[in-house]
């Protein structure tokens, strides 16, 4: 058992009392923990999809429902 410096014991009780605390600070740590990982994570994705790569150039333009300049070109061929 664990002795104070003055050679008394502690109580069941008071021993119970301190593991609940210990037991509440390791969960606290241990969510903040994660937390802090979550929102490194979600910077990370969010910078990503922001940031545009290198690859971005051969992929089809997005469709938005209006025409873009590459479809008026191509539209302006002679209608019978």
């Amino acid at each position: 058992m664990t002795t104070r410096s003055k050679g008394r014991r502690r109580s069941g009780l008071i021993r119970f009392i301190g593991d609940v605390l210990d037991d509440a600070k390791d969960f606290t740590d241990e969510c903040l923990d994660r937390a802090r990982d979550l929102e490194y994570d979600l910077r990370k994705a969010a910078s990503d999809a922001v940031r545009p790569d290198k690859d971005d150039d051969h992929r089809p333009p997005a469709r938005t429902g209006h025409a873009g300049t590459r479809q008026v070109a191509a539209d302006k061929s002679p209608r019978i």
